[in-house]
């Protein structure tokens, strides 16, 4: 009998999540169609690309409605259980609280540990695929990226392009790179000379180099005391040139920390969103928690419209708090583990105790 009430709640859980999620993302793509058809007149582009632009960005943004999404779906699953009397007749058959809400939560849990593994993925290849073609349609020239062989990225000059490679970012500078390798080729691609320099350093639109070695096919290794060459990059916002934590899908973030870490890149941010991700379960768990709270009284403590308001209520103020202690984590206020498991575990473990104290008494 447990089981096949344990299937039942699940399924009435899941139509609930199912038809939030649908008025969620609804919302979610209109508010952002009309950011991306402002960007696509801005670029005299069509509303059928703007649209294209939102369907690359709408997995992420609903991951960013998740907290929301179960919540409301509690709230309204377990109203509609109440006024169908059927939380009754489960109270009357011995269950406790804790039976029935077993199986909505293992649910969220499993649930929330797919979409980090699957949806999230798929979420940040789109938004990767849709920063790639803002960057080609603004004309961003340079593309940073990390590797366990340091950092590279490629300039377009007047006369050709090139592709750097720097072992690392000297922390004791903005804009110094260290142990520095060019390849420069002309304006039809053809390989020019292989350009070595202990130092270079990005300002006012030129990459300086500091004693760079210059390697021609044929002849004699050439050493110049300074050369310059043309650059996008600017030497204050280096680091946030290379890439958004959003882009990189949670089995790609442990290694590109390592890469970027390794760099001497400041890598708070991406470790901030591996244990936002990790942590996402237990924040949902626990938003279904808060939900049960004022929920399960209903008929005793509150009235309906009560119950959605104050769960409301809680649930944005969850929100904000978790966020607030994110943004801390991110400033290196906070270590990144403290900052993305601290808030979830606090509201779960205060609606366990509110929920023991009015249930169990």
């Amino acid at each position: 009998m447990i089981s096949t009430l344990n299937l039942y709640l699940v399924r009435r859980f899941a139509v609930w999540l199912m038809i939030v999620t649908l008025g969620f993302g609804t919302i979610a793509m209109l508010g952002d169609f009309l950011e991306m058809l402002r960007l696509a007149n801005r670029l005299n582009l069509g509303a059928g690309t703007a649209f294209g632009f939102t369907l690359h960005r709408l997995p992420l943004l609903l991951m960013d409605f998740l907290p929301f999404v179960f919540l409301f779906a509690t709230v309204f699953c377990l109203l509609r259980l109440s006024q169908a009397q059927e939380l009754a007749v489960i109270r009357a058959a011995g269950l406790s609280v804790w039976q029935f809400l077993k199986p909505l939560l293992v649910f969220t849990f499993v649930l929330s540990t797919l979409i980090i593994l699957a949806l999230e993925p798929i979420g940040a290849q789109l938004h990767n695929r849709f920063t790639d073609n803002y960057a080609k349609l603004t004309s961003q020239k340079s593309s940073l990226s990390f590797s366990t062989g340091g950092i590279w990225f490629r300039e377009t000059t007047p006369t050709g392009s090139y592709i750097s490679r720097a072992k690392q970012i000297d922390e004791t500078k903005v804009g110094r790179l260290l142990d520095i390798e060019i390849m420069q080729f002309d304006a039809n691609g053809t390989f020019e000379s292989r350009i070595t320099a202990p130092v270079g350093e990005i300002r006012n639109g030129l990459f300086s180099l500091t004693n760079p070695s210059f390697h021609r096919s044929g002849e004699a290794v050439e050493t110049l005391p300074q050369w310059d060459l043309s650059s996008s990059l600017k030497s204050d916002n280096l680091a946030d040139s290379f890439a958004n934590a959003r882009i990189i899908n949670v089995w790609q973030l442990p290694g590109y920390i390592a890469a970027a870490g390794n760099s001497g890149i400041d890598v708070t941010r991406h470790e901030v969103r591996l244990q936002s991700l990790l942590a996402l379960p237990i924040l949902l768990m626990a938003m279904v928690m808060v939900a049960a709270c004022f929920s399960l009284p209903t008929g005793r403590m509150f009235t309906s419209g009560q119950t959605l308001g104050l769960s409301v209520l809680c649930g944005f103020g969850l929100f904000l708090f978790n966020d607030f202690i994110v943004l801390m984590g991110e400033l290196n206020l906070m270590p990144p583990i403290m900052a993305s498991w601290i808030p979830a575990l606090i509201a779960l473990l205060l609606s366990i105790s509110y929920l023991l104290t009015t249930e169990d008494g």
